[in-house]
């Protein structure tokens, strides 16, 4: 009833975490994990904040894949072991070490010294950027949309657009690269200042991003991203965000997190208000997952 329901507005909503515990976050480790093994490496450092969902991923997935894991830390550890975010108390408990250093050191985390000194102190390594977005993750995510086909023809709906939060682009890539002819994606930026305009046009930040990650005709072609429903930046959610996520998770008995998910619907049902879709688009709206985030926040 629900699925139907959705429909009718034309909006539909895939859970990626009920096909992969971690959502999108397992599409992009999938291939890095391989390509670690592959490379005989024991251990695999990422960076990120206090909430990141790929740190969280990171640490449970490769856990069970016998990896040991470093997580490079923004910002310096709590003296106070109580103001330790509770994602970060899950993550040691599994095994991962904390690296915590300072966000000007942080800011130096795609610097090739920096990074030499890194693996030198924790050898043997296998290197994830922040938030996993390599070509590795693309390749990963181009799965999502063989796992989208294969729940929306069970239903027996067609569909027009996929849209998902978007962070690093390496998702919305993935997505973009395997998408047939005639489907588009759509990509909700949930950061402030991601977009870069020159005369008019869209030329850098975050769009730029996803062009390096997308090699061929597709760079140009079958998606956009949406720069109007940060709603103030990357984990800012006033309180009209936090009205319409409470209000939307009353009606369809499922959660959304602040950071991602809970702006993908927000700025979707902004758009379908301002009739900003042609009359009949079905969109797939990719609930993500990251709702272990949602402890940040107390509402």
């Amino acid at each position: 009833l629900w699925m139907k329901r959705a429909v009718l507005q034309a909006v539909i909503p895939v859970f990626l975490d009920k096909f992969h515990d971690f959502g999108n976050k397992y599409y992009k480790l999938k291939y890095n994990l391989a390509e670690a093994k592959r490379k005989g490496c024991s251990r695999v450092i990422t960076f990120g904040g206090a909430w990141s969902n790929s740190v969280h991923a990171l640490a449970h997935i490769a856990a069970q894949q016998g990896f040991e894991t470093v997580a490079v830390i923004r910002g310096e550890r709590p003296l106070d072991p109580l103001r330790l975010s509770a994602m970060l108390v899950e993550v040691e408990a599994l095994g991962m070490h904390l690296h915590f250093i300072s966000r000007t050191d942080y800011r130096r985390r795609y610097q090739a010294d920096f990074l030499e000194d890194l693996q030198q102190r924790f050898p043997h390594s296998y290197l994830l950027p922040e938030g996993g977005t390599n070509q590795l993750a693309v390749a990963g995510a181009r799965e999502i949309v063989t796992d989208v086909d294969s729940i929306m023809q069970a239903q027996g709906y067609h569909y027009d657009v996929i849209a998902l939060p978007v962070a690093t682009g390496g998702t919305l890539a993935g997505i973009a690269t395997a998408l047939p002819a005639g489907k588009r994606v759509l990509g909700i930026s949930v950061l402030k200042g991601s977009a870069e305009v020159q005369d008019g046009v869209v030329e850098g930040g975050l769009e730029a991003d996803v062009r390096r990650l997308i090699a061929g005709p597709q760079a140009e072609r079958n998606w956009r991203i949406e720069h109007r429903f940060h709603c103030g930046g990357y984990a800012r959610c006033p309180k009209y965000l936090q009205e319409y996520i409470i209000d939307w998770e009353a009606e369809h008995g499922e959660q959304l997190d602040p950071v991602y998910t809970g702006k993908l619907f927000y700025g979707l049902a902004q758009m379908q208000q301002a009739s900003e879709f042609s009359p009949g688009t079905r969109i797939v709206a990719l609930h993500t997952g990251g709702l272990q985030g949602r402890r940040g926040f107390d509402f």
